[in-house]
């Protein structure tokens, strides 16, 4: 998998659109119950792929909510015409969501993977 290694996590209150425009519904991610809850990142093999839908030219960021309540969006940017992308799971359940100062993204989940999973080599990875 391609790994985005240089993008910043910015706190922010799901759903203020103060802070953008367009907030995408939550799609829950399953954490990954085999590895310590005090595991590194660098330890997690879990990866959820999503798939945006909106219009091809629409940019946007992804972001997710941990069990905490905290809520961070990436300065990584997409376009929706880019496909599908994968986000790490750890030990936790997440909520991932989209960001778009541009136009409405919809999210949907298409399926687990495993880091490793060479069919899926050309993927990104947040």
């Amino acid at each position: 998998m391609k790994v985005t290694r240089w993008q910043i996590w910015k706190k922010v209150i799901y759903g203020n659109k103060n802070a953008f425009k367009f907030w995408s519904p939550k799609v829950k991610g399953e954490g990954d119950k085999t590895v310590a809850k005090n595991s590194s990142i660098k330890d997690w093999r879990k990866i959820i792929v999503l798939e945006p839908t909106g219009s091809l030219e629409t940019t946007f960021s992804m972001g997710f909510s941990d069990i905490f309540g905290n809520t961070k969006v990436s300065s990584a940017k997409r376009k929706v015409k880019q496909g599908s992308f994968g986000m790490r799971m750890g030990p936790d359940d997440c909520g991932f969501f989209v960001v778009s100062n541009d136009d409405m993204v919809e999210l949907k989940f298409v399926e687990y993977a495993d880091i490793t999973d060479e069919a899926k080599s050309e993927l990104q990875l947040y």
